[in-house]
């Protein structure tokens, strides 16, 4: 069952009554008219996310549970993240204007007397931590319901991060759900699904964890990253950035630049001609390449390398004057 008619049915939504088409005026090609289906799913898929949170947001069959009764969904899709600025703020409200939008939940399919969450696991944290009831709605759900339901709210949620949607794949992919419902979960199509399940499979799983979500890394440094693990020479090296006190010491993205910056460098007898120089914040800003005729900087960012180039002079200065002390 695709997607978005699962959550239909899940909201007792009836099919969209079709219209009709008028011919095309040209014949489209098969990956134009591919395309445009794609974008007309994604479309639909999308919407009937946001159909699902107007219902609950509706207060439609809300009840209140006690939070030590409902237990997480049985798949994880957030990284841990210490101190997480979101939640507290979450939280905060909470405290102060109540529960605005119901968590989605199922009666658990093996314990009787206590529920599982679709979705809705940081109001479910916020209510535990303030001793609160936590408002519901709740609905029997097959395993392919929650996940798709659970997995189209997160695509609709800005927060989520590349990775953390890559992880969430890969454990849907474990538990066997089939390549259609891992899509319709994520509102992906079939190439991005595989680029997501290409990164986190190819990603040490502990390594994932200890950088966390980062938030700004982005599909292209993660897909590169990946391409590094999948080569296996910077395994070694990548563990040891990840238990240095420099690694420790950074914010999420920064432990991503960190362990990017390390997968970049040369292995072997190369890595000894070769200094990576990185900010105080994790940022890869250049190399030093020494060689036998003495050494050189290498800056990817040229508008850093022509504020090197006019600091030159008063820095070959600053050094003689030191030197000279």
């Amino acid at each position: 069952m695709r997607g978005r008619d699962a959550l239909r049915e899940l909201l007792g939504v009836g099919a969209a009554k079709e219209t009709a088409t008028p011919p095309a005026p040209h014949k489209v090609s098969g990956a134009v008219k591919a395309m445009n289906l794609g974008l007309q799913r994604l479309s639909e898929d999308a919407a009937a996310a946001k159909a699902l949170r107007e219902t609950l947001a509706a207060g439609e069959q809300v009840v209140e549970l006690d939070p030590a009764l409902v237990d997480s969904s049985f798949i994880k899709d957030r990284l841990p993240l210490e101190d997480d600025p979101a939640f507290l703020q979450l939280k905060d409200s909470i405290a102060v204007h109540g529960q605005q939008v119901p968590i989605l939940a199922r009666p658990h399919p093996s314990d009787p007397g206590r529920f599982q969450v679709a979705f809705g696991h940081r109001r479910l944290t916020a209510a535990r931590e303030l001793g609160t009831k936590i408002r519901a709605v709740v609905k029997a759900l097959s395993d392919a319901d929650l996940v798709i339901a659970q997995g189209q709210e997160n695509s609709q949620r800005s927060d989520l991060s590349f990775i953390e949607r890559a992880m969430f794949a890969a454990r849907l992919d474990r538990l066997n759900f089939s390549r259609e419902t891992i899509c319709a979960s994520l509102g992906v199509d079939m190439p991005e699904a595989s680029r997501l399940l290409f990164v986190a499979n190819a990603v040490d799983e502990t390594i994932v964890e200890a950088i966390g979500p980062a938030p700004k890394a982005g599909r292209p440094r993660w897909l590169a990253l990946a391409q590094r693990f999948a080569d296996g020479s910077w395994r070694e090296k990548i563990a040891r950035v990840v238990v240095s006190d420099e690694f420790r010491r950074a914010d999420s993205n920064g432990r991503f630049n960190l362990v990017f910056a390390a997968a970049q460098e040369p292995v072997g007898a190369e890595a000894q001609q070769r200094q990576s120089i990185i900010s105080a914040d994790g940022r890869q800003l250049g190399w030093l390449e020494r060689t036998k005729k003495g050494a050189r900087l290498v800056s990817e960012d040229a508008a850093f390398a022509d504020f090197l180039l006019e600091k030159l002079d008063s820095l070959r200065r600053e050094f003689e004057t030191q030197a000279s002390e």
